[in-house]
This record gives structure tokens, sequence and C-alpha cells, in this order.
């Protein structure tokens, strides 16, 4: 039985993701969060569920995410925002802490490193691959660059620090184009597509099918996720959400008066 770390389980991609792993009879979930009760009440039944093991504390808690990401198959790193928030680092400290526990796993599984390593598995953002977005119209893709400007900083900065550690731990790049809260569809991983919008249950099952992959083909690759069944919802909070990043981007000092928002 295969267990999977989850990193942002109270997010949308990492409560998505809990679901999706928990349809499977032969999948253990290592469920990290800040907030436990906050994680239980967006999903009542991994509470007793002896399938889920919850970690809580702080995301710069080395032993704890050691403890957390031990003995797994793979490990989602999906610690972000949906906002434009100035100075966002939640990515890279999340990705630093976990390179950090990965090396404190190999130091004490002693020499030659016995005890094999997880792969991990970056939620990053298709806005930052020029091949992926290559179709997205040009009027379009500076407004969203800058709308997540500092979020898309974090995501760039956090890839290469994991790229620098390839010699040791393997990292997959997925980068989805535009999410939503919607229902599962169907979906499809792709090296020369994305598209928008997709919902966070396919992304999902995109990312275990990625982490799965016996061949290990999306290894240190940039991967992209597009709709076989329909595509999702436009999400209604897409107009604010972009608004307001864009004040957060021309006006940070801005930042503390202004709403927390997020496509929904």
């Amino acid at each position: 039985m295969a267990t999977y770390a989850v990193l942002g389980a109270t997010g949308n991609t990492g409560n998505s993701l809990i679901q999706n792993l928990l349809q499977s009879p032969d999948a253990r979930v290592h469920a990290y969060c800040r907030n436990r009760t906050k994680l239980i009440r967006i999903l009542p039944n991994v509470a007793d569920n002896k399938k889920v093991k919850i970690f809580e504390g702080s995301i710069d808690d080395v032993d704890l995410l050691a403890d957390c990401i031990r003995g797994t198959k793979a490990v989602f790193l999906t610690v972000t925002t949906n906002d434009n928030v100035p100075g966002c680092r939640l990515s890279q400290d999340s990705a630093l802490t976990v390179i950090r526990a990965l090396e404190k796993i190999r130091e004490a599984s002693g020499p030659g490193g016995a005890t094999p390593l997880p792969k991990l598995v970056l939620l990053s953002s298709a806005t930052l691959d020029d091949h992926l977005n290559r179709n997205m119209p040009a009027w379009f893709k500076p407004i969203m660059k800058t709308a997540a400007s500092h979020v898309y900083e974090d995501l760039r900065q956090t890839e290469e620090i994991l790229r620098a550690q390839q010699d040791w731990v393997s990292t997959i790049f997925i980068k989805p184009g535009g999410l939503s809260v919607d229902k599962q569809r169907g979906h499809k991983l792709s090296f020369d597509e994305q598209e928008s919008f997709i919902s966070y249950l396919d992304l999902a099952a995109a990312m275990i099918e990625a982490a799965d992959d016996p061949d290990g083909r999306y290894d240190m690759r940039n991967v992209g996720v597009v709709n076989t069944g329909g595509g999702a919802q436009f999400p209604r909070g897409t107009p604010l959400c972009i608004t307001v990043g864009l004040l957060r981007h021309f006006f940070p000092w801005l930042h503390p008066y202004l709403p927390s928002t997020g496509p929904s």
C-alpha cells in the first residue's frame, strides 16, 4: 500500500488530492496542514479515517515534515495562494523545509542512503512556461503575469531550488492553466498544452497520475493538464482576483487593506 504526503491539505488542490487518493483502496495519506480543525471542517471524513494521518504545525518544522514524508511514495507540494501577496514565499519555504527534511532522512539512513526517497510533485503554473502558454492571448498574458506577479516569482524561485537538487531528488513540475472549483470531468497530461479552466479535482487526478507513472516520464519535466470531458466552469471570483492582484502589484502598500480573493 503506497503512502502519499500532501502539503497544503486545506487548500483547494490539497483537499482535492486527498479526495482522489481516498478513492483508491491501496493509498494512504499523510496530510500536512497548519490547522487540523480547518482540515476536518473541509473534509470531515478524514477525522477518523485510518488511511489518513494528519500532521499539524509550522511549515518551517523540519522534524514534523520529515515524519510526514518519511516512507512516502510521493510528496505533493501545493502550499501557495491565489492572492498576489507582496513578498510571497509560501512555495519556497515549503520546498526548502522539504529538502532539509529529505536530507535528515537520508543522513539517518546511513551510508549509501538505503532509505528510498519520495518523488516531489510541485504545483506550479503554465503562465511560467512559454511553450505551454504559447496559445494564451497575447493581450492577456501580461495581465496575468502582473496580477499574480508575487506568486509567480515565488514559484519561479521554488522551481530553481528544486531543479538544483535533481542529482538526488526528482521533481515533477505540474503547470495547469486557470483552475476552478468544479466537478471532475476527466484529464490528460501534456508536454505541449494547457487549458483553462481545469477543475481542482481533475488537476489532483493528473498530479497523482504523473507521480505514479512507472517509467518516470514526467520526472524533471514541465507538465500541462487538459480536459477530456469538457471544460470546467468559469470561476466567478476571477475578475475580482485579477483586479485585486493588479492593485497588489502596483500598490503593494495597499495589501493589508485589500480583501483575500481567489477564483471559486
